[in-house]
This record gives C-alpha cells, structure tokens and sequence, in this order.
C-alpha cells in the first residue's frame, strides 16, 4: 500500500517543516538547554526549501513512511489505527471527514486520502499531506497538550518521565542470528531488535477539576485519600531484580515508590507500547487466516491483565454487552467483575472508560482536537475518571473472577517488537521466532539448552488467542507471576495435548515441587484424567467436572474455540487446564517454573504452554456466581 502525497502537499510539507526549524532555531539562541529540532529545512533563512535539499536518508525515511507491506483498500479502513504498521515500523492513526455526505480516511491526521487506485502489485492512495509521524518520546508528545498538565507535572516530579525516553536496548546483538525452527524443518530468525515501549493512561485536568484538583501541589494531597500510610507498596531491587514489599510514608519524596503521588501516576503507566486498538484481543487479525471474531465466541469479555510500572495489576477490558450479547464498543479499566457490575461505581479506580482517540478528539468544543495518541516509543490513551489501585476493591470487585493470562502476553518484550499478534509475513513464512534466553525480563532459563518459541495465531489450532509458547530440549525455565492481591489462589495451566508429541514436565512454583509431572501427550479422555463429552444431564456434567478436578484437571473454557469451527475449547479432550497449586500468594515476587523431567527425551519432545490461570478460592467458593460463568 503507497500513500502518495500530491506534489502540493509535499511543497507545503516543506515550508512547513521549514518554519519548524528556524522557529527552534530561535528558541534555542533564547534557551541554549532547548534543542534544535532536526528537520526539512532551507540552507537559508527565508529561501524556499526544496526537495534538493533533503538528504537520501531523509528522504528514504519519509517514504518509507508512506509504505504499508500489505494491501489495504479504503473499504479496509475502520477504526483509529491502520493495523499494520508502516515499513519505518510506525503505527499511522486514522480518522475519517465528511466531504459532501463522503467518508475520506485522514492518514495520522496529516494525510486526507482523496483518490485510490489498484495496480498490479498493491493499491496506491493519493493522499493531500506528507504522514510525518512523530518522533518524540510518549512522555514528550503528552507535555504538548496543556489540557494535560497536572498529570504532566507528576510525570516528571516523580521521575517516571525520564523512565520514559528510550525506545532500544541497544546491548541487544542477536538481532541478525537464526536458529533451527520449533519443528527443526528450517531455520527462522531471533527478534530482529528489543525495542522498548510504553503506554500512558492520562487524565485531562476536566477530570481532576472534579476533585477540586487544579495544580500537582493539590494532587499530592488529594493521594492522600487514596493511598493510606503504611499501605504496602512494591519497590524494585535493581541488584536482585525482584520486587520488595515497602510502605507508604506521606513524607517520602515524590521519586520514592514509598511517595503517595509515586504510586498514583506508576499505576498509569506499562512498558508495552499498546494503541487503543490493542488494549485488549478483539477486531485482531493475525498469524494464519486468524480473526478473533471468527474463532471467539461471542459469549465473554475480552480482558487483559497488565503489569503497571510500579508493580500492580491492571485489567482492561472490553465487556460483553448484557443486552444485546456483543462486544461493547467502550474499553474500561478494573472492570467491576460481581454479578451486579456497576458501571456507576466511578472515581473509585474501578469502570474507569478509555476514550476511543476519535471518541475524545471529537469532544464538544474541540478543546482536544490537536490529540494525537502515537509517539515513537510509546501510546497516549485517555481516561474519563481517577485511576488509582485500592486493593481491597481490587480483590473483592475488579479480580474477584478468572485471571487468565495468555503466555505470550507475560512478556512486554513480546508487545514491542512486535511479534505476539502478528501477521506471519511480518515474522517468517512458517512464524516461528526463537525467543533468547535473556530477552525477556519475565523469563529465567536455569538450563541453558533450554530453547523457547513464540508460534503465532493458527486458525486450525484451539488455543486461546490462537498463538503458543513452545519449550524444547532438556529445558528448565521460569516466568514471574503477575502480583495479584494478597490471598490464597488456585493456580492452572491451560494446553493442548496431542500424542507422540508433547512431553513431560515438572511444575515448581517460588522452587517449590507441585504435585507429580504432567503427561502432556495425554488426552483427557485417557483415564487418568476422566474427560467425558457433556451431556444434556447437569448432575451427569457436575459429577464428571467433580471427578476431574479430583485428578487435578478442568476442562477447557467456553470463551474460546477448540479447532473447529464451531465448537468450544470445554468441548474437545485435547483442550486441558491441570490445576498446578493452591497456594498463598503474598507480597514478593513469585515464579512459576517448568522442567523437562521426560528421561527418554532427546529434546526433540513439545512442552505448549498456552495460558496460566489465578482463580481466587473466595470466587471458587461462591455458590451466587453461575456455573456458566465459571466455565467460561
């Protein structure tokens, strides 16, 4: 796909990115500590830029920007982002005009598609602007818009700002090696880069303004209602890298996570960059002829379980409509998960709406109308209301229900590069990417023939989000658990079992033996798991579901599909949730280790690990939540 600009658009592109520089010019002889903005410019003040005067790089890089690897036509555009990124590896937002009762896509709001053309090998769009995406940090794009001061202001007074700049780890170097793919048949790449990415959840100042918080000195002190002294918090131990349990002191200063106003703005931030249209698995097209509308059932929220910055959960999700039995159109934050599901539970961190980006541009008064959301490093997403972590809501109200974790979403390294949910032509013809041993934070590998995958989503596997995670050899490894509320859980893993294939594995959690090893070739109708197709008969499915848990198994969930079309993953034997512990979780970091305990195995045996569930025993107990809802 080329977004081509008319030659008008370019010569206006030109004198605009002229102005930008002596403007910057100008204010750095005012402030020396003000940089010099590098861009399109005219050797001479007051003569007219031209296209001679752009470097090849630079001009490499703005085409580069008008690129797309794949066809989309205009009856593909929908929503506020293209779904592929550009071949600069950047994310183009979207939005739409009305021009004599017609619908024009508006490339990143600088680019009004006006005419489209199919040719042999692709599609071009005639576009009246230059895409110029911008290069700012997220934390630097959020300081642009004064309607976000407040927040911008504890941005900074706590240090996460500068937390906020890089977009690379550049002591990465494995970018260029390949190894043998997980069914040993060719060879596929490392990840390409470990770039680095964050998302921010904003409120403007309207929203503080509704609690009496007008300045960063007021919203100190409002924290204070929302975080009490002597509360336990997290701090990061750089020298041990694990997380420590501290306390809130209303003294400490705003950088210590000890701070109130430290922990309020830590818990809006993520170190994965996630546009809007990413928060969570829906309206996602990826791996193999993959649709989640297709291959979901519309029967359950989308949700997602994040890790904030200063070590907390954040769920996000899209809920299921209860009138019409479709997804809603609106994201929420700590999503009240009881029965009764109060919406109008607000400034309480709980049903906190994420704006859609067009949804918030198009505020009554244009007071927001410059917004954009996407920086190089990083996405700005816009909340309606206060978010803060309480975590007595949080346990009883928002994570009162089934944590399910996909594997691949553990990791934020995963996000950034841009390899979980993606397309198999922006990976490998096959999509296998070998995951190195110290790519991911969330991962230790104690055995060092221990070799990790990320296959991506297949529309004939039945996994939940249709991608998996993939050990081999004599592997031993580890992934850090989420830090849910303190409180005593039932811990589960969810796979795929399949015979002459997958092997056997010990599960460890915090070093600790649970249980005896799981079999993974074996499927559940075998009689060590007691798998039996439901029956019209509810005391019959009791009883069956009884008799696995004792063996230690669940079926798989009703959310999501098996490999056929039409059924669901509870409905097929090979679909399996082992219950792995139950156990207390408190405060400290905890890890969830898997070894190969397989003795005839020459490495070449499958360990698929799918997702991890954290299920509260309060909400396991409660005989008020349906069975249908626990199925799912």
């Amino acid at each position: 796909t080329c977004f081509a600009p008319t030659n008008a658009a370019v010569e206006r592109f030109l004198i605009e990115q002229d102005s930008i520089y002596w403007a910057s010019v100008e204010k750095h002889k005012e402030n020396p500590e003000f940089q010099i903005v590098e861009t399109v410019h005219a050797p001479v003040k007051g003569t007219m830029p031209r296209l001679e005067d752009i470097s090849d790089e630079k001009c490499g890089e703005i085409a580069r920007n008008h690129i797309l690897p794949k066809v989309y036509l205009g009856i593909h555009f929908k929503g506020n982002i293209i779904p592929e990124a550009n071949i600069n590896d950047r994310d183009l937002t979207l939005k739409f005009d009305t021009v004599n009762n017609k619908y024009y896509p508006v490339i990143n709001k600088q680019a009004r598609v006006i005419r489209e053309e199919e040719v042999e090998n692709g599609v071009v769009h005639v576009v009246e602007g230059v895409i110029d995406p911008s290069s700012k940090s997220v934390a630097t794009l959020l300081s642009d818009y004064p309607y976000f001061s407040v927040f911008y202001t504890a941005l900074v007074k706590t240090g996460y700002a500068e937390m906020l700049v890089r977009s690379e780890d550049e002591s990465y170097t494995d970018g260029d090696k390949y190894g043998k793919s997980m069914n040993e048949s060719t060879m596929v790449p490392y990840p390409a880069a470990r770039r680095l990415g964050y998302t921010i959840f904003a409120e403007t100042n309207e929203v503080f303004a509704k609690y009496g918080v007008d300045s960063y000195e007021k919203l100190v002190e409002k924290c204070k209602d929302w975080y009490d002294e002597g509360d336990p918090v997290w701090a990061f131990n750089k020298e041990t890298n694990e997380w420590e349990e501290t306390t809130i002191q209303y003294g400490a200063e705003p950088t210590s996570p000890r701070s109130p106003i430290n922990q309020f703005v830590g818990y809006h931030l993520l170190d994965r960059k996630l546009s809007y249209e990413y928060l969570v698995f829906h309206d996602i097209k990826a791996g193999s002829s993959y649709d989640s509308e297709d291959d979901f059932p519309k029967n359950s929220d989308r949700t997602e379980y994040y890790v904030t910055m200063n070590n907390r959960v954040l769920k996000v999700t899209k809920p299921l409509s209860a009138k019409d039995d479709i997804i809603a159109t609106t994201i929420y934050l700590n999503l009240d998960a009881t029965k009764e599901r109060d919406y109008n539970q607000k400034g309480q961190g709980l049903n906190v709406k994420v704006y859609r980006p067009n949804e918030f541009v198009a505020i009554e008064g244009g007071r927001y109308s410059d917004y954009n959301q996407e920086a190089l490093n990083g996405s700005l997403n816009v909340i309606d209301d206060v978010l803060y972590y309480d975590e007595n809501k949080m346990a009883g109200q928002a994570l009162n229900c089934i944590m399910r974790f996909d594997m691949a979403g553990v990791c934020p390294e995963l996000t950034n590069n841009r390899i979980r949910w993606r397309f198999l032509h922006e990976l490998t013809s096959q999509g296998d990417v070998v995951i190195p041993h110290k790519y991911c934070r969330d991962i230790k590998v104690y055995a060092e023939n221990t070799r990790l995958f990320y296959l991506p989503p297949h529309s004939g596997w039945g996994d939940y989000q249709g991608d998996e995670m993939m050990a081999k050899g004599i592997y031993d490894f580890a992934y850090r658990l989420p830090p849910v509320p303190d409180g005593t859980y039932e811990i589960r893993l969810g796979y795929t079992a399949e015979a002459g294939m997958r092997g056997i594995v010990q599960v460890y959690v915090d070093d600790e033996v649970t249980g005896i090893p799981i079999d993974l070739s074996l499927a559940g109708t075998n009689e060590k798991i007691g798998w039996k197709e439901d029956t019209k008969d509810e005391e019959e499915i009791l009883s069956i579901d009884k008799d696995m848990k004792n063996r230690g198994y669940l079926k798989g969930p009703t959310s999501f599909r098996d490999d056929t079309e039409t059924g669901v993953a509870r409905d097929n034997p090979t679909n399996l949730r082992v219950v792995i512990a139950t156990k207390h979780l408190s405060a400290g970091s905890h890890w969830l280790r898997f070894k190969n305990v397989n003795e005839t195995d020459n490495g070449t045996a499958q360990f698929m690990h799918d997702y991890f569930e954290i299920v509260p025993m309060d909400y396991l107990k409660d005989e008020s939540i349906s069975l249908e809802e626990k199925r799912k």
